[in-house]
């Protein structure tokens, strides 16, 4: 992490900086996001780039809901907008909630982002974005990427057994073996394909890449 706030500090221009932070589904963007955030001296803000899918009922209407997480279910648009009112001077800015609860776009629920030094887009489409001014792809063994993927489901979803407004709530009475059956044909259709498609080639611009060992911990940076 030393080697990469050093990087940063040296990109800093002074006034307003955008990274963004992408990789595989449950590498650990959110977590690393906000490790970054709290190492750097620069007033740090992490968004994600969740907030900026599109509504389930509009990806519905698109034929697009079982892609959810592809790039074309989210607006760019209107992520790459926030960065450039911030760019222009704007103090604030609201931005739209997604929801864990729901799985979706919050229907009334709006953020508001004040203007930082440094705002973190992390998300696995940050690297789609075209105008942040430093890039981070984080990556581990696809093995260990697979096995967080499906232990953070399981726990999630064991979390909302109380909770019938949850999305969740209708899986937590499967038995445990289909359930992670089922998540990892979810993996294999969704998550895999996306990986494949969309996230590893994004890979390329990144200006430094973060290898994950089996803890979690960081292996190895690599600033390009």
């Amino acid at each position: 992490m030393d080697e990469l706030v050093q990087k940063i500090n040296q990109e800093f221009n002074d006034d307003f900086m955008t990274i963004a932070v992408a990789g595989p589904v449950s590498v650990g963007k959110s977590t690393f996001a906000n490790k970054l955030a709290s190492a750097l001296t620069q007033q740090a803000t992490v968004i994600s780039t969740d907030d900026f899918l599109m509504p389930n009922s509009m990806l519905m209407t698109k034929n697009l809901f079982n892609q959810k997480g592809f790039p074309q279910t989210y607006d760019l648009e209107k992520l790459e907008q926030v960065m450039t009112r911030f760019k222009s001077g704007e103090l604030s800015v609201q931005i739209p909630c997604y929801t864990q609860e729901l799985a979706d776009i919050h229907p009334k629920k709006k953020q508001t982002i004040k203007k930082p030094e440094i705002l973190i887009i992390e998300g696995v489409v940050a690297l789609q974005l075209q105008q942040t001014d430093f890039k981070i792809y984080l990556d581990a063994s696809l093995i260990d990427i697979k096995a967080w993927y499906l232990t953070r489901t399981l726990a999630m979803t064991a979390l909302s057994k109380n909770d019938p407004k949850s999305w969740r709530y209708q899986y937590t009475r499967m038995p445990i073996v289909e359930f992670s059956n089922l998540v990892m044909k979810i993996w294999d259709e969704t998550n895999q394909v996306n990986l494949d498609r969309y996230i590893l080639p994004s890979k390329q611009r990144a200006d430094a890449l973060v290898m994950f060992d089996e803890n979690h911990d960081i292996k190895q940076v690599t600033i390009k």
